[in-house]
């Protein structure tokens, strides 16, 4: 059997089967025995329990027979005397001391028998005998009564018990009546004594021994019912009674009584909630008529006394001995099994071990022979028999020296001292076919107990030496130059490579050092760092991060890029290194830097062409937009309709091409990459009534719905690019209502439910239309610049292909994605989800500043200053007035109620820790909301020189009480008086409540309402100052309402504002004429046109501060001095006439120079400065106005460059404002209010 045969058979789970067999055995045997004594034992208990329980009943009814001998006993002393007395009963009853001789008895009784007509005589002689509480109860005529008369003992308890009636309750009825008739002692049923109270209580019953008359015969039951005079009776606590026969073993058993008749239990066992008794007998009791059940149980006290400890030890002294007896035995067998296991796997991995060595000696490459001393081969590998041309398996048993004639003796010490010093020799072999070759032979001596072995290695120089051929071809033949270097720095080998590199020969390298191959710079340096690597060798690049070179033997340069390894062969080390000219790389390299100059040189022409071309497209179309404008509005009223129509035709075109030209730069912006983001809170509600503005005249000349919506869940604000954001959907929208002909455009804004990697969340912005749909095939190429469907699209709707391209590129850059749903037919649908933040809305005050502190009732006073102690007194005065107080300390909290509130008056400091009381002022005046607020200014800087607001009132600190009493007196004289009322006619929600707020801020009270119906009855229940109405209603016309308004009570008190997206042609402004109606076109949330226009009709309504009652917003403009520059004539001629028609004396410049010029010759209010001029461009003219001539009026640049950057240039070179041109008509106008109102009008000239 081999090794493995061995192992399996061995059985490592059998010590353990053992073990447990004799241990399962011997303890089932141990625990038999046990079981059959304990069985044995239990039986012996049982027999006694039986016989104790047989001894206690016999002894409760030998009891009970006492206790019937003491009642005839007494019922005897009874019968010999014909009237016994109280002191006779009681001297007999204590003759037989009872709690000694008879314990468990409670009393004994004499009951009298007595008829109706004998009660009461017999009451009232007892009575009289000295007892006169005696009386019987319980009350009631009854016809007999056994009566309680005597007992004893005579305590507490008994007393209780006399003059009661035995005959008043049935279960001792029932008693005496069977004594009475038997004339045997008879025991009641199961009851409550009468001595019983509320503690300690326990069943009862009774005894009873009839007593006769002695002279009366009693042997039939009639005669005994007549002869009977009375009982004795004795009353028995069962409890006690079993304790007074038990005794000390009470503790032993557990005792139940039952009478069988009465279905009543006499006595309970003790409630017990441990475990149920060992033992428990029940025995049958015959007493006195009545049959009783007694149950006898064991408690744990009486089965301690049968435990016996013997029996326990005996168990579990065999149990340990099997125990033991079994480990010892199973212990024994695994010891033998494990050792008999470790010899066999000791012996298999011998000769697994010999197996191992014997296949790895066969597996070798090298040759291997083992000769005994007399050169006998005794083992031989297949390499050996592969060498010497023979099999190996008959190699055995050959001598060595057939097959290495040189080998004389393998002791011979020629053999040891021949090679090269490494223990190896050449020797020459012959095959077994005849043929000879090269071997190099090592010897080793291997010292054994029966001789001497000799191991030999023979080693095949003849394919080493082929193998050293092929090596040095290949190294020839590499593309690299190679040099192998030692230690001392020499060249001992390159090849043909390095020749051709570095032009010198193979036999100048060989022995030169290393460093010649180097700069002469170099060579010296070079020696340390070579020395460094021999320390530290490992492989290594370099020439990657640093420029290596070599030199020529011409002297020339050559880039290189080095790699270095050690090699390692017995004691020796070499550095090969593998040098790689890279001079045709670097040639590429420079190359690849030139074409990207070019290309940057390229871009930047790109970007030169596209400012030029923006530059040369824009300057005409300045022109054509600002009079093509001018003559489509006919202000003058000579142009035909016709004429109008065609220069509004131009005005449109040309605002076309001007937003070509917009998408065109955009997407050469966004292909770039050069768009810049500008990240900020961004409303959405305020975004869709933009959008809804601007879209719905679109939507309303084709009869289109134009639905916008918001989701549940969207955020109130977002974080977003509201200028890119706004073209994104403005150019979905546009599309979608330009290719519907019916039905609807719908966008909705929804919350997506997840969120991006920032955990940003995600919104998408859904456009859907009903228009002509889009084949699956086209929805990619949409998207590309300059693509539609078909060319029958762009013939049919127009447009250039931009506007999707650009919204895509807009969506990309904004972090989001874009598709399409679309069928042809059944319209599109236009999904863009963007990540964005939700802003907060609150802007949060600096670290350390304390909030906006609020005081007092009545209409708010903001006061704006940073010293506490100042404020708190103006807080003072101010709710002295009725006022109430709201305190700031910085200028941001400031400017943040000012956007959320309206207050009656604002009291204003110009020093502000954050910000110059003078931005806080002008901003005030710039919004609608507080253009009407007072404001009085109260500050340590002194007033300006050039001040001309009447309006607000200036103080200079310190100020009396006097002075601060008369602000708000003064305040208190110009309260506006209560608001007009203004009727808002429009059907969209979005756009009536937006509307509505903002007429609110004016000073309106308004009542806004969706259809004409809710018109004519918000008109017909009260008067209304003005009507602001939008033509376009849903149940009637603007034009009709109108009418039926005026029929309804004539509007001629009312002033009439028409608030519309459509055109309104000339006939219906004759309609309009009837009614002085103002017509003003919806321009998104540009609101300023409406507000101007419904405060210009009344003159009770206070416009911008400083104005005179009932003049208009605009008309501030009126006489104030312009400075135009401009080097193309035809702007010049074409603001000049906007500028004219505002109001507005205006003076021209060609260039820079010109500029200069006339602002020291003459004041002016403002200067409109174009940045692009010969001479002297705006850039220049506009530093040196700011820097050297102190001009401190607005400079306004106008460009018609629009590409990034051009602002921040502007701004940079100190120009307060920017336009793009062509300039718009209201951008212009609106940017002239704005500077030239706030600046209180005329700065320099107030100073001339």
């Amino acid at each position: 059997m081999d090794e493995r045969t061995g192992t399996a058979a061995r059985k490592p789970w059998l010590p353990l089967a053992v073990a447990l067999a004799l241990l399962v055995g011997l303890g089932g045997l141990v625990l038999w025995q046990w079981l059959s004594l304990e069985s044995s034992h239990q039986a012996e208990y049982q027999r006694r329990f039986s016989l104790e329980s047989e001894e206690i009943a016999e002894r409760l009814a030998t009891r009970m027979s006492a206790y019937e001998m003491v009642l005839r006993g007494m019922s005897g002393l009874l019968v010999g005397s014909s009237d016994v007395q109280p002191d006779e009963w009681a001297k007999a009853a204590d003759q037989l001391h009872l709690q000694d001789r008879y314990p468990g008895i409670q009393a004994l009784a004499w009951s009298r028998f007595l008829r109706r007509d004998e009660l009461n005589d017999y009451v009232g002689s007892t009575q009289a005998d000295g007892r006169r509480d005696f009386r019987v109860f319980p009350p009631g005529p009854r016809e007999e009564y056994l009566i309680v008369d005597y007992t004893s003992p005579l305590d507490w308890r008994n007393r209780r018990t006399l003059g009661f009636d035995m005959l008043s309750e049935p279960v001792r009825a029932q008693a005496i009546q069977s004594a009475r008739e038997s004339g045997e002692a008879r025991l009641s049923g199961p009851l409550r004594l009468k001595q019983e109270t509320e503690q300690d209580q326990q069943s009862g019953v009774l005894l009873y021994m009839p007593v006769y008359r002695p002279d009366a015969p009693a042997t039939t039951v009639e005669e005994r019912r007549e002869a009977f005079i009375g009982a004795v009776a004795g009353a028995f606590r069962l409890h006690d009674l079993m304790e007074g026969i038990l005794g000390s073993r009470g503790r032993l058993y557990r005792v139940g009584l039952s009478d069988l008749e009465a279905q009543v239990p006499l006595l309970a066992a003790a409630d017990d909630r441990g475990p149920p008794p060992r033992f428990e007998e029940r025995r049958q009791l015959r007493l006195f008529g009545r049959t009783w059940m007694m149950t006898l149980s064991s408690t744990p006290e009486y089965e301690a006394l049968l435990v016996d400890g013997r029996l326990s030890y005996s168990l579990w002294t065999g149990l340990a001995a099997v125990m033991l007896l079994s480990l010892l035995v199973g212990g024994y067998l695994y010891l033998r099994e494990r050792e008999l296991s470790a010899s066999d796997q000791a012996s298999g991995l011998l000769r697994e071990r010999e197996e191992r060595l014997r296949i790895l000696v066969e597996r070798l490459p090298v040759a291997t022979l083992l000769c005994d001393m007399q050169g006998r081969i005794e083992m031989a590998n297949r390499s050996a028999g592969e060498l010497l041309g023979c099999e190996s398996e008959l190699l055995s048993g050959q001598r060595v020296r057939r097959f290495l004639p040189r080998l004389e003796t393998l002791d011979d010490e020629r053999l040891r001292g021949e090679g090269d010093g490494d223990g190896a020799a050449e020797f020459v072999t012959q095959r077994d076919d005849g043929s000879q070759g090269l071997v190099a032979l090592s010897l080793t001596s291997l010292q054994q107990r029966d001789g001497t072995r000799y191991l030999i290695n023979l080693v095949d120089l003849q394919a080493r030496r082929t193998a050293e051929e092929r090596f040095r071809l290949v190294v020839e033949a590499s593309p690299n130059a190679i040099i192998l270097v030692d230690l001392r720095g020499s060249i001992v080998m390159v090849n043909r490579q390095a020749e051709h590199m570095f032009g010198y020969s193979r036999q100048e390298l060989l022995g030169a050092t290393v460093e010649r191959l180097l700069p002469e710079a170099l060579r010296e340096a070079h020696v340390g760092l070579r020395e460094g690597f021999q320390r530290n060798p490992e492989p290594r690049r370099m020439g990657n991060n640093r420029e290596l070179f070599g030199q020529h033997r011409d002297g020339r340069m050559i880039p290189l890029e080095v790699g270095l390894s050690p090699i390692r062969s017995g004691r020796e080390t070499w550095v090969q290194a593998v040098v790689i000219d890279i001079s045709e790389r670097k040639a590429a390299e420079q190359r690849l830097r030139d074409q990207a100059e070019q290309l940057i040189l390229a871009n930047r022409y790109k970007s030169e062409f596209l400012a030029n071309m923006s530059h040369e497209l824009r300057t005409p179309l300045n022109s054509i937009l600002i009079l093509s404008d001018q003559l489509r509005q006919n202000a003058a009223g000579n142009l035909t309709e016709k004429q109008s129509r065609h220069a509004d035709i131009v005005h449109r075109a040309g605002s076309d091409l001007l937003q070509l030209i917009n998408d065109v730069l955009d997407l050469a912006k966004v292909e770039a990459g050069r768009m810049q983001l500008k990240l900020e809170p961004l409303n959405v509600q305020d975004m869709l009534v933009e959008l809804d503005a601007s879209l719905r005249p679109m939507a309303e000349i084709k009869a289109l719905r134009l639905i916008t919506q918001v989701e549940a869940g969207v955020p109130r604000v977002i974080h977003s690019d509201r200028v890119r954001l706004h073209q994104i959907l403005r150019n979905l929208l546009s599309n979608a209502l330009k290719f519907t002909e019916q039905g609807e455009v719908e966008l909705s804004i929804g919350l997506v439910d997840r969120t991006d990697g920032d955990g940003r969340e995600i919104i998408r912005f859904t456009v859907r239309d009903t228009g002509i749909g889009i084949p699956p095939e086209q929805h990619e190429r949409i998207f590309q610049a300059f693509q539609q469907i078909d060319g029958s699209t762009s013939r049919r709707f127009g447009g250039t292909g931009l506007g999707l391209a650009i919204t895509r590129q807009l969506v990309l850059a904004l972090d989001g994605e874009i598709r399409i749903v679309s069928q042809p037919g059944q319209g599109s649908s236009f999904i863009v989800e963007l990540p964005v933040a939700v802003a907060i809305e609150v802007e949060k005050d600096a670290p350390g500043e304390h909030g906006p502190v609020r005081a007092g009732e009545g209409p708010a006073v903001l006061i704006v200053e940073d010293d506490d102690g100042f404020a708190s007194v103006i807080a003072e005065a101010a709710q002295g007035h009725g006022y109430a107080t709201v305190l700031c300390g910085s200028g941001r909290q400031a400017v943040t109620l000012l956007q959320q509130e309206r207050f009656a008056a604002v009291i204003l400091d110009i020093l502000l820790p954050d910000v110059s009381g003078w931005q806080i002022f002008r901003r005030l005046r710039s919004q609608p909301l507080h253009r009407t607020t007072p404001v009085h200014i109260i500050s340590c800087v002194p007033q300006p020189t050039d001040w001309l607001d009447d309006s607000t009132r200036y103080l200079v600190k310190p100020i009396g009480r006097e002075d601060l009493e008369r602000v708000f007196d003064d305040l208190e004289a110009s309260a506006p008086p209560d608001p007009h009322r203004l009727l808002l006619v429009e059907d969209v929600a979005i756009e009536r409540d937006h509307y509505r707020d903002h007429l609110e801020e004016l000073g309106f009270s308004v009542t806004a309402t969706s259809s004409a119906e809710g018109a004519r009855q918000a008109y017909a229940d009260g008067h209304f100052s003005a009507l602001v109405v939008d033509l376009n209603l849903p149940d009637q016309d603007g034009f009709d309402l109108l009418d039926s308004l005026d029929r309804q009570r004539p509007l001629a008190d009312s002033r009439v504002v028409i608030n519309t997206g459509v055109d309104v042609t000339l006939q219906s402004l004759q309609r309009l004429r009837r009614y002085s109606a103002v017509v003003v076109r919806k321009s998104g949330d540009d609101l300023q046109e409406l507000g101007s226009a419904v405060q210009g009709f009344l003159g009770s309504v206070r416009a911008l501060a400083g104005e005179a009652p009932g003049s208009a917003g605009r008309t501030s403009l009126q006489g104030l001095r312009v400075l135009l520059v401009d080097d193309d004539v035809r702007n010049i001629y074409a603001l000049s006439a906007l500028l004219d028609e505002v109001g507005l004396e205006v003076s021209a410049a060609r260039d820079g120079l010109e500029a200069i010029e006339c602002y020291q010759r003459e004041p002016f209010d403002l200067i409109l400065m174009d940045m692009a001029m010969p001479n002297m461009d705006g850039y220049t003219a506009t530093r040196l106005l700011k820097d050297e001539h102190g001009c401190n009026i607005p400079i306004i640049a106008l460009t018609a460059h629009a590409m990034k950057g051009d602002r921040e240039k502007c701004i940079t070179a100190g120009a307060d404002d920017y336009l793009a041109k062509p300039v718009s008509r209201q951008e212009l106008i609106d940017l002239l209010h704005r500077w030239l109102d706030v600046s209180g009008g005329g700065n320099d000239a107030a100073t001339a």
